[in-house]
């Protein structure tokens, strides 16, 4: 059951059931792929966005084989933010689709980069992998769906990161109490 919608289903199911509230959603189409949706969930200062549609078709490194082991790896992202930024939406979509444009499988500890601001105004360009509070999605007969987080990262703290190591950068926001949620926060001293 390649791409089969009943994967979206369950991821919606899922999120609905953690965020107990109906999503405002946007949906952002890339020629040649399905279309991924952001749904924006409210809570509090914060507002929660999640794609649905990157868990359509497994990850897979292009380097390891021709075709995707339909029980390979599935996964999708989380960015929480304060202020309602844009094109926010858009931008947590353009990462999503990355894994079936660039052949990239995301897990924890990966970063991710735009090579542009998240959000009108941020100097935070992309982010670091990490497990998010929501459990793992199972779906029958295949890989259950991991929730990844994006944690926003600038462009200097994502190079930092790349000769330090994505835990470091993150023991650098612990130690310094970073509002990762605060989109246009300066970045944290490496030094």
């Amino acid at each position: 059951m390649p791409g089969s919608p009943d994967i979206l289903q369950r991821v919606e199911a899922a999120y609905r059931l953690h965020f107990e509230v109906a999503p405002a959603r946007a949906s952002v189409s890339f020629l040649g792929l399905d279309p991924i949706e952001i749904l924006r969930y409210p809570e509090g200062r914060l507002d929660h966005y999640l794609s649905l549609g990157m868990s359509r078709h497994p990850m897979s490194d292009p380097g390891e084989a021709m075709m995707a082991a339909e029980d390979g790896p599935r996964a999708e992202l989380l960015l929480s933010a304060a202020g309602r930024p844009e094109p926010l939406w858009r931008n947590l979509a353009v990462l999503a689709a990355a894994p079936a444009v660039e052949g990239v499988v995301y897990q924890v500890g990966n970063r991710v980069d735009l090579g542009e601001p998240l959000c009108s105004g941020s100097r935070c360009t992309g982010g670091v992998l990490a497990a998010a509070a929501l459990q793992p999605i199972a779906v029958p007969d295949l890989a259950a769906v991991h929730v990844l987080r994006v944690l926003p990262a600038t462009q200097t703290e994502l190079a930092w990161a790349r000769v330090h190591g994505s835990e470091q950068l993150q023991q650098r926001w612990l130690t310094a109490g970073t509002d990762l949620t605060d989109l246009m926060r300066d970045p944290v001293e490496l030094g």
